[in-house]
């Protein structure tokens, strides 16, 4: 497993690619607790690159839920291949997850932000 930290405008996201599984579940714990440790109110994790998940990594992301809840944050999966999408379908995660593609994550979630200091100004004249 491989895992990538990157900040998405204000949201915080992991990028898990390769197999997640019971030997790659200590180091993705590690990182998330310490991505959450000053409170983000968002933080996604990105399947796009995800080829294979087994029970003790659906574990740690139910755990990861948990944990964000608990500070009020929010938990998103983003970018999951049709197969692992069907493993959450199946066991009916999908009714506690946050489940989005890349193009409705970035409407939903990821503004544009640069700019509006600018385009205030400019309303103003």
């Amino acid at each position: 497993m491989e895992l990538k930290l990157n900040t998405v405008g204000k949201i915080k996201s992991i990028e898990i690619a390769g197999k997640f599984d019971i030997e790659s579940t200590e180091e993705f714990e590690s990182i998330f607790a310490k991505l959450v440790e000053p409170n983000p109110p968002v933080v996604a994790i990105d399947m796009n690159r995800l080829d294979y998940i087994d029970s003790s990594g659906i574990g740690s992301l139910i755990k990861s839920l948990n944990v964000l809840k608990n500070k009020k944050g929010k938990l998103i999966l983003v970018g999951m291949k049709p197969m692992i999408q069907n493993v959450f379908k199946l066991a009916k995660l999908d009714m506690f997850f946050e489940i989005l593609n890349a193009d409705d994550f970035t409407k939903k979630y990821v503004t544009d932000d640069d700019d509006s200091d600018i385009d205030e100004l400019l309303r103003r004249s």
